[in-house]
């Protein structure tokens, strides 16, 4: 009686079956092991939290660095999330301007005027200051839109002139804020979690000279990443920006020849005596579902599963709402500070499935020989270690980490669809959870 069933269901059916069954199973597990939270109707309604509960923002000076080309369209969200609940903010660009009644300040209006007639990193910006946005051809903005990234930052006009400004809001901010007790430098797509941030701060004296953030190096120069946020203390603020006072050519030359404004601001900070503190995993410079929580770039003791979240970086303005609601529920709902795997657990997997088209999961490993998405799959399935997979134009890739991914960008070199071995999460997440024992702030 059952020779009948495979010519009724294909052999993928099946598999399809298996899987979406397997995957209930873990959500159901992870569901009765979940702290207190709200359900789902509760989740996606609109919510305006407290702010009573942010002891301590008052102390807190918060730059948020933009451009005029992404401005219009990443800054009002952080009008509603991310700056709410902080009261002492100030936003820089290259361009003043109003945006939904907020005043945008312009970063660059104190450089050395010789530098911004002539130096060719500033032809956008004198061209952006004479006519505005119109100033550039529609030609001109397409281009710079699709331009990829590259070993030395993206290539675009508004990226290079963005490295002149690092340096430049130091002073500004101290000068706008000469008695906060930390300075936070962020960018249009960087998500700070205020609660656990300052949760962090309090194990610091912030009467003594501190530089935080996501360690990044270009050749001798150890820096804070700037995309997952540079956090400052005063004292820090202070020396660097009187040591760049008293060396403004020297730092000029520099800027000129570099490529990242956040290595030229470390370089400052350690040439006045602040190093950094090596900060990830409770910085990060990936958004949620990008970051490899397994990872061991902080170090083998520093994966980012055990480890409070601070902030996340590349979110777009679509997500950023809907992680500020997930954080606020949490908060309060929960009386411990977000983790990375909590993030994991009831952010990132609830949007995981077993396969998803026109997606990249991130996976690296290529594998040599496959034909097909189902061939790609049945490699990942024979090595034990394989938590997901993808397949695109002839290559797969797999991986022993396990992450969500985005949606796939147009430049592959086909289709591209995504996989994951639902069937081995849950043993994936109690071996992640019995790595962890105490870990909770990177600290001195």
């Amino acid at each position: 009686m059952y020779s009948a069933l495979p010519s009724l269901f294909p052999r993928s059916i099946y598999r399809a079956l298996t899987a979406a069954s397997v995957f209930s199973l873990l959500l159901l597990f992870l569901w009765v092991r979940r702290p207190v939270f709200l359900n789902d109707s509760e989740y996606f309604k609109e919510t305006r939290p407290s702010c009573d509960s942010l002891k301590g923002i008052d102390d807190l000076f918060v730059v948020l660095r933009t451009g005029a080309s992404e401005a219009p369209k990443k800054l009002p969200v952080h009008f509603a999330t991310t700056l709410r609940c902080v009261p002492n903010y100030a936003v820089y660009s290259d361009y003043e301007e109003e945006i939904e009644g907020h005043h945008v300040y312009n970063a660059l209006d104190e450089m050395n005027p010789d530098i911004v007639a002539n130096h060719p990193d500033f032809e956008y910006y004198r061209r952006l200051q004479e006519g505005g946005r119109e100033a550039f051809s529609a030609e001109e903005l397409d281009q710079w839109a699709t331009a990829k990234n590259t070993d030395a930052g993206r290539d675009t006009p508004g990226w290079k002139l963005d490295k002149w400004k690092f340096l430049p809001l130091a002073e500004k901010a101290l000068r706008q804020r000469p008695d906060a007790k930390w300075y936070i430098f962020i960018e249009g797509d960087t998500y700070m979690l205020w609660q656990s941030l300052l949760d962090w701060l309090s194990y610091f004296d912030s009467s003594k000279p501190y530089y935080l953030g996501m360690q990044m190096q270009i050749g001798d120069v150890v820096f804070a990443y700037g995309g997952g946020g540079i956090i400052v203390s005063n004292p820090a603020l202070q020396r660097v920006v009187a040591h760049r006072s008293q060396h403004l050519q020297e730092y000029d030359d520099f800027t000129a020849s570099h490529w990242a404004g956040d290595c030229v601001l470390g370089k400052a900070l350690a040439d006045s005596g602040t190093r950094l503190l090596w900060s990830f995993p409770n910085v990060a410079g990936d958004r949620p579902s990008d970051i490899d929580f397994n990872t061991t770039f902080g170090g083998s003791d520093k994966r980012p599963w055990c480890f409070h979240a601070s902030s996340y970086h590349h979110l777009p303005p679509s997500e950023i709402p809907r992680f500020a609601r997930f954080e606020s529920i949490w908060n309060q709902k929960n009386p411990s500070r977000l983790r990375h795997r909590d993030v994991f657990r009831y952010y990132v997997l609830p949007r995981l499935s077993s396969e998803h088209d026109n997606w990249d999961n991130l996976s690296e490993t290529d594998q040599s020989d496959v034909t097909s998405f189902e061939v790609c799959r049945s490699t990942c399935e024979s090595d034990p270690d394989c938590m997901q997979f993808s397949f695109s134009g002839g290559s797969c890739k797999t991986s022993t980490s396990l992450r969500l991914g985005h949606r796939a960008s147009g430049d592959t070199a086909g289709p591209m669809k995504s996989g994951w071995m639902v069937d081995r999460i849950k043993n994936y997440v109690e071996r992640m959870d019995a790595t962890c024992s105490n870990q909770s702030w990177t600290l001195p």
